[in-house]
């Protein structure tokens, strides 16, 4: 309507100005032939500028909504009779969905990805997809100026994305009556472990929409099982966590540890059972000794056992000749770990570096020594701090020094060296108050077989307690220095997959451990009757873990330059029951977009505009004008 009362006005100022001083009050024929001109002029006017300004030219429309129907897998979780249930959802869409809508309205499935569909589409749709994404269905309905009716269980992994939906859009849910469902939402197991090890397992046991029973948990290790657990009844979509401790049978190899539940009347099966990998050794590949344990020690133990994925004791001094087992403070004597350490691959002495393993043991092939700092003086009357504060200050040529180039020297937290690193090559040097010489704080040298690093000062942990780039660096700085530290018997892999458990419907976790930035994978799928393989080319770029394409559930034996690892690929997500994350009901508040016919898409507006100015130009020709 606005844009016709501005071609109004226009139209109006128009025949004012050409006519409206030479109208005279008194009635006669010129008068009136004045006022017929001023009419011409001002309809003639009006037309064309509501031709510019697209008037609409009649009463507009909404617009048929955008319809996306979850094609999701959840729909035919715990449903009994699968093939009965589809048939009922589809004339449940038929009746409940496509009977009230216009027949223009343009319909998408979103689950892995968003496809334009029909109705004829839907009639012979079975959901299956692995994953449910609405964010894509979210901005198309925003680009097309649409609003979204959104077809769903309500098991969403993107619910926030609604938040941005087009005015309008609503929620549609087809909700089945629930059945008895309880699934395993989560495994935790350690990365790695050392034969005759006692580990923890925790499994995260979830319920569906009906209260389930007591039931039972059996964790299984190379198809053999282990151990057992009482799983307490549940609430309607409650959730517990449940830990079992497990001895680790001796051999080096890379287990397959499984959680399988037994739960009575649980008519949904496909989410009982999940399945990691882990790293079994005979022996501790690495043992970390402190003799003044600290914050850093806690700090770089992490990176150690998470950068490395190595099996690694660690044993503290708290007082003089009183060692405690690091976690569990057990109390053990240093004759004893003075035998673990000579049996470890690799050795890392924090505190005191002449403290040595035992004699009669096998020498160690790698060693890290860390001197920390002394205790800072306490400050005198007067003085604002006597700590030194050393600032990182570059990364010499060393082997370690493609891994620590892009460290952020300008913006990394001070130190407390403990005086100069000793070795032949110098990896981070450090200046006092980011003045004067640069002093080694860390160096490597290598004699008969034998690496060993050195690394001096204390603080580095408050690199690690920063976040963002800090972090980063602090993990770059140990992973390196580890990693070059055991390369004689470290993780060698290029490529590996990222400890944890992995689910089909998602990306494929993996983690870098070479130089290569472009690492070729192949992936070959036990128990296949076609003998399935595959490659995969992981991009890692500068970065230390990325991702690629997801893949089918199994378990797979990954080949990599450097070694081979074990990936296993759990069923998807959409299997686990959770509850619904979207209620039915509008969305957003407002109207929707809208269409009406353009006095522009019409012909006879231009022959109207045409034909009143020839009008007008006839009549001024009849009354002497020109």
């Amino acid at each position: 309507m606005i844009r016709w009362l501005i071609a109004v006005a226009l139209g109006l100022l128009a025949a004012w100005f050409a006519y409206g001083r030479s109208v005279g009050t008194a009635r006669s024929p010129q008068s009136a032939l004045t006022w017929l001109l001023a009419l011409l002029r001002g309809a003639a006017v009006t037309v064309v500028a509501a031709l510019l300004l697209s008037a609409p030219l009649g009463r507009a429309t909404p617009r048929a909504p955008l319809v996306a129907i979850d094609v999701s897998a959840s729909w035919r979780r715990a449903v009994g009779d699968e093939s009965t249930y589809v048939r009922t959802w589809r004339q449940q869409l038929a009746d409940s969905v496509f009977a009230g809508l216009p027949g223009d309205a343009p319909v998408v499935f979103v689950g892995d990805s968003l496809r334009d569909a029909s109705t004829t589409d839907a009639a012979q749709l079975t959901p299956q997809d692995l994953s449910t994404r609405l964010r894509p269905a979210v901005d198309r309905a925003a680009s097309l100026g649409r609003s979204l009716v959104l077809v769903t269980d309500g098991e969403v992994d993107d619910a926030d994305a609604l938040s941005e939906a087009p005015p309008g859009s609503r929620v549609l849910r087809l909700a089945h009556a629930p059945r008895r469902d309880v699934g395993l939402a989560d495994l935790a197991v350690p990365v790695s472990a050392t034969g005759a090890d006692t580990i923890a397992i925790a499994a995260t046991v979830a319920a569906g929409g009906v209260a389930t029973p007591d039931g039972t948990l059996h964790i299984r290790l190379d198809g053999t099982e282990v151990a057992t657990a009482a799983v307490p009844a549940l609430a309607p979509y409650a959730n517990t966590r449940i830990a079992i401790p497990v001895v680790v049978p001796r051999g080096d190899r890379t287990a397959i540890v499984q959680a399988v539940l037994d739960i009575a009347s649980d008519v949904e099966l496909r989410n009982d059972t999940l399945t990691v990998a882990m790293d079994v050794g005979d022996k501790p590949t690495a043992v970390f000794v402190s003799t003044a344990p600290d914050i850093d020690v806690r700090e770089v133990l992490t990176v150690l056992r998470g950068a490395l994925d190595v099996p690694t004791r660690a044993y503290l001094r708290i007082a003089p000749n009183v060692w405690r087992v690091e976690g569990s403070l057990a109390p053990i004597s240093e004759a004893e770990v003075k035998v673990r350490a000579a049996a470890a691959g690799m050795l890392i002495v924090h505190g005191d570096t002449a403290w040595r393993p035992a004699p009669s043991a096998s020498a160690t092939t790698a060693r890290a020594l860390w001197v920390p700092a002394p205790p800072t003086q306490i400050a005198r009357a007067g003085e604002l701090t006597r700590t030194p504060e050393w600032y990182a200050a570059a990364a010499p040529p060393s082997p370690l020094m493609a891994a620590l180039s892009a460290l952020p020297f300008d913006s990394l937290p001070p130190v407390t060296l403990a005086g100069p690193a000793q070795g032949t090559e110098t990896v981070l040097t450090m200046r006092l108050g980011k003045r004067g010489d640069a002093q080694p704080a860390i160096a490597t040298r290598e004699a008969g077989g034998t690496r060993t690093v050195v690394i001096s000062g204390s603080g580095y942990a408050g690199w690690s307690l920063r976040a963002g780039r800090n972090r980063d660096a602090f993990t770059a700085l140990w992973g390196a220095i580890f990693d070059w530290v055991s390369a004689g018997r470290g993780d060698l892999r290029a490529a590996r997959p990222v400890p944890g458990v992995q689910r089909a419907g998602e990306p494929v976790m993996w983690r870098r451990g070479g130089a290569d930035s472009v690492v070729p994978v192949r992936l070959a799928r036990r128990a296949s009757a076609g003998a399935s393989r595959d490659s995969v080319a992981v991009r890692f770029g500068t970065r230390y873990e990325a991702t690629s394409a997801m893949i089918p559930a199994g378990v797979y034996d990954v080949q990599a330059a450097g070694g081979a690892s074990v990936l296993v690929v759990n069923a998807s997500r959409e299997w686990v029951p959770r509850a619904p994350g979207v209620q039915a009901g509008p969305l957003a508040r407002g109207v929707a977009g809208s269409d009406a016919p353009r006095l522009a898409d019409a012909g006879w507006p231009f022959v109207l505009a045409l034909l009143l100015l020839c009008a007008e130009w006839l009549a001024r020709r009849a009354a002497g004008q020109r």
